[in-house]
């Protein structure tokens, strides 16, 4: 009996079962066994999905990139694409993106998430770029798929998280289905290599390379001429000490469509009150957090930067980042400047809320407060210790030349080897004799 016959005759096996009850009943039992059953049953796979593949050849020389669930321009996929302008300007380059188009440098092809156009293109794209996951569960198997994910785990994910109560708290089926479709994985560091195998449970290709986009904080030129343009745009003199607070989303306050409700946990004007004379407070609330309540009100030196979507050329801004359990500290970390963690429900976030990889106390990574008082007193940091151990583990592998590396790799798979190009030509023409 083939494999095929075995996977058909366990689906019939199944055969009274809905979706909802395989996932109930199967996947957090058995999830490769459910991946399985929805692979031959089609779940996840939109319907105009699967006709533009039966319509559309793939073309070899599209690349398709989304970030954030198409929210924003920003992530690992835009600095792969705005390499690649440079080093590949007659390719096709789409994107999926639902803000103002008119950011996007290159005039690319622009499409709405979840729009005909949009699985028009994801058929025709023989790369496909995310940092996040695309609405499909599966895809065809001509396209090259490269997630490049969006930070280093600190708080636990998916498979990791310490919840054997209710599982459903852990992974979920649209996630899992879509995790194992990635045909490669970045990593930014050895450390989130064995994490993501592990939260993941993905056994597929790991690409040790480094995130193209924190090369910025390794080219000077860029890097200086990035943090002046963003400044300028902000209003923000060039000697303004500059706070970047950027507070990752809470588990538990779910508050419906991925978006969860957002908790400020520090007055502004006492920040200000407390800081450096003529600081700047930038507050940038995670794309999961619905901060325009919150942040409304906010004038003078403390700004709203939520809107911003690119979170790298807000840290080139910054001289000091402030966050909590959010994966953007990794990335600032390249920068080489002082972090503060303002962690107020550390205990409760560790032990109740997601659970953590590891305890940032017993390490010397930056200034640590657990109250917004010892925040307040704590705020000048500019002569604080250098965490080079730290630094070592988790940004080791970026010199400034990860998007060179990556996109290389992507340019080898999206070369079709010459033989299957003649092959499918002989196939073409002995077609027409019979």
């Amino acid at each position: 009996m083939g494999y095929n016959d075995l996977i058909k005759q366990i689906s019939e096996y199944f055969g009274d079962k809905s979706k909802e009850e395989l996932e109930n009943e199967v996947f957090y039992s058995n999830p490769e066994l459910f991946n399985e059953i929805a692979k031959y049953r089609n779940y996840g796979m939109p319907k105009r999905y699967k006709n533009a593949c039966k319509k559309f050849s793939v073309n070899e020389k599209m690349f398709l990139f989304e970030s954030n669930l198409a929210k924003q321009y920003t992530g690992n996929p835009r600095y792969i694409y705005e390499r690649m302008l440079e080093l590949y300007p007659n390719y096709t380059y789409v994107w999926s993106y639902n803000g103002d188009e008119s950011i996007i440098p290159g005039n690319p092809i622009v499409v709405k998430r979840g729009s005909d156009e949009f699985y028009k293109y994801l058929a025709q794209a023989k790369v496909i770029i995310n940092n996040t996951t695309f609405p499909n569960w599966y895809h065809r198997p001509e396209t090259f798929y490269l997630q490049t994910w969006h930070g280093t785990p600190y708080k636990q994910m998916h498979w990791d998280r310490e919840n054997n109560t209710n599982p459903h708290k852990r992974s979920s089926p649209h996630f899992y289905a879509k995790s194992t479709g990635w045909n490669a994985l970045l990593s930014p560091n050895h450390y989130s290599t064995i994490k993501f195998k592990s939260c993941f449970r993905y056994n597929g290709k790991i690409l040790e390379y480094g995130y193209p986009a924190n090369d910025i904080f390794y080219i000077d030129e860029k890097y200086e001429s990035k943090r002046d343009e963003v400044r300028q745009k902000l209003n923000i003199s060039k000697d303004s000490l500059v706070y970047l607070y950027a507070p990752t989303w809470r588990d538990g306050g779910h508050i419906g469509h991925s978006m969860f409700k957002f908790d400020l946990m520090l007055d502004p004007d006492k920040f200000l009150d407390n800081a450096p004379d003529d600081s700047i407070l930038l507050i940038r609330g995670h794309h999961m957090s619905a901060s325009s309540d919150a942040l409304g009100n906010l004038e003078g030196r403390a700004i709203d930067v939520s809107g911003w979507d690119d979170a790298i050329e807000l840290m080139c801004a910054a001289d000091i980042l402030i966050t909590d359990y959010s994966s953007i500290v990794f990335d600032w970390y390249c920068s080489k400047k002082p972090v503060i963690y303002y962690v107020p429900d550390l205990e409760r976030y560790e032990n109740k809320i997601r659970g953590v990889y590891f305890d940032i106390t017993e390490v010397n990574c930056g200034v640590i407060c657990k109250t917004e008082e010892e925040l307040y007193d704590n705020l000048d940091v500019r002569n604080a210790p250098f965490y080079e151990d730290f630094y070592k583990e988790f940004c080791d592998f970026h010199d400034g030349t990860s998007a060179d590396r990556v996109i290389e790799y992507c340019i080898g798979k999206s070369r079709v080897p010459f033989k299957s190009k003649v092959d499918k030509t002989v196939k073409k023409v002995y077609k027409k004799f019979f």
